[in-house]
């Protein structure tokens, strides 16, 4: 095994997703070489530190105390037995139905949580990965290439379409691009340089950006993690997040000044 073919592969080998023949080759490359042991390092100890920070919060508590009362109320046969037959049967049913709703917007609210828990996971991953590319702890797959040549490097290595900008300005610079993993899918990583700053564009499948749990309006959601700007949107049937510490200024990346949105200018979309 070479150290591109390592550098494939970090992502299923933390994750203990690979076969044991495979593990064993990577495993063997990492005695001897010593750059991809630190990459693999520095990814074990993000994985870490990062899931123990994301862990799914619990129940709400005021939700886990009406079903407790609720099951009490059920439990308490010295008071039903005093009523009438019918009115025990009444409110044990309406008990129930209590139960059963207070369980369904339980569910419900389970449901919001955690895909807000997504959107933080994705946006908090992509903060970490545009450190880690702007500091070259991410080494690029490829680089020195056109966004046509990026293109037909990533069309060999994930089932979606992967489309890059025409370099639309003199200021803007392909760095680099690798395979790396966002909300637990794979996805495309491009690594841009406007002026002199570093722009980290991640390209994901229509199912991982569903995951998020967005609407369609606005367009584009612009998050504030740690200091950087995420913006995050869909074109047909891909997701896009952008990563960079100049906020909308980083849609020169994909976007001339002079592109229109909704009839105004990206002139006038950066200075909102």
């Amino acid at each position: 095994m070479n150290c591109d073919t390592m550098k494939s592969q970090v992502f299923p080998y933390v994750d203990a997703e690979l076969p044991t023949e495979l593990r064993n080759e990577m495993e063997s490359h990492l005695v001897e070489c010593e750059t991809c042991r630190r990459v693999v390092q520095q990814e074990f100890a993000f994985r870490e530190v990062y899931i123990t920070h994301l862990r799914p919060d619990p129940a709400p508590p005021q939700l886990r105390d009406k079903v407790t009362q609720l099951l009490a109320g059920l439990g308490a046969p010295t008071a039903l037995a005093r009523r009438p037959w019918y009115k025990v049967f009444l409110y044990t049913g309406a008990a129930v139905v209590l139960l059963a709703v207070g369980v369904t917007l339980g569910l419900r609210l389970g449901a919001v949580i955690e895909r807000g828990n997504v959107l933080d996971e994705m946006a908090e991953a992509s903060v970490e990965q545009h450190q880690k590319l702007s500091r070259g702890q991410m080494p690029p797959d490829i680089t020195k290439v056109s966004p046509q040549a990026a293109e037909d490097w990533f069309r060999h290595r994930v089932d979606f379409k992967v489309s890059l900008p025409d370099l639309k300005s003199p200021n803007v610079t392909l760095v680099g691009a690798r395979m790396s993993r966002l909300a637990n899918a794979e996805v495309a990583a491009i690594d841009y340089k406007l002026d002199r700053y570093r722009v980290s564009l991640f390209i994901m499948p229509e199912e991982a950006y569903n995951q998020l749990g967005l609407s369609e309006k606005p367009r584009f959601k612009i998050l504030k993690r740690r200091g950087y700007d995420v913006i995050v949107w869909r074109h047909q049937a891909t997701g896009y997040t952008l990563v960079s510490e100049i906020g909308s200024r980083a849609c020169y990346v994909c976007h001339s000044p002079d592109e229109k949105f909704g009839g105004a200018s990206l002139e006038s979309f950066v200075r909102l």
